[in-house]
């Protein structure tokens, strides 16, 4: 003879396990979605956009610098899929690179390259943020208008890897002090 006290109480224990196991495939399921859109190119429409932070630490100390090309890199010309000639930003890359439908075409970049610095950008990735900085780089056939990207790290600082530091005359300073005047660095060599 059967208790009708654990029938009942199995009942509940079985539709409690049962409705908490769709509620986890459901949202696996959307978040394999959303990787493999993000992943895709698809741009999502609830994904905030990037946040300038050039005027705060550690970038601002980073902006108007010159860095020269230490290997070679590659300049990923990304598309509006599926409109192949509007491009719409440049990345630096190293090498394999990317090959797929968003990218028009790729330029590769020598090292001894100079590239200068002009703002720095928060973007929120599908694993945190991560930073950027928009870029010119002068005598070469990427197209005009169109931001080029190079990534930070989150102290500030390009991969010394593939980049290193030029010092200008604009990195420069003079500083009085008490014996007379004294040249340094405005901005320390990294």
């Amino acid at each position: 003879m059967k208790d009708s006290n654990t029938d009942g109480s199995q009942s509940i224990t079985h539709i409690t396990l049962s409705f908490v196991k769709w509620v986890v495939i459901t949202v696996l399921s959307l978040f394999a979605v959303t990787c493999v859109i993000g992943l895709g190119g698809y741009q999502i429409p609830f994904w905030p956009e990037d946040v300038e932070v050039t005027n705060e630490k550690p970038f601002s100390k980073f902006i108007g610098l010159q860095y020269r090309l230490t290997s070679e890199l590659y300049a990923h010309a990304w598309n509006d899929f599926p409109d192949k000639e509007k491009i719409l930003v440049v990345t630096l890359m190293q090498p394999p690179g990317a090959k797929n439908r968003f990218v028009s075409y790729r330029v590769t970049l020598q090292p001894g390259k100079v590239v200068r610095i002009h703002s720095a950008w928060r973007s929120l990735s599908l694993f945190g943020y991560s930073y950027y900085y928009h870029i010119s780089i002068p005598d070469t056939d990427l197209p005009d208008g169109v931001p080029i990207k190079m990534n930070a790290g989150a102290d500030g600082s390009p991969s010394m890897q593939y980049y290193e530091h030029i010092q200008s005359n604009k990195a420069f300073e003079f500083v009085r002090f008490a014996h007379g005047i004294r040249l340094t660095a405005a901005h320390p060599s990294t």
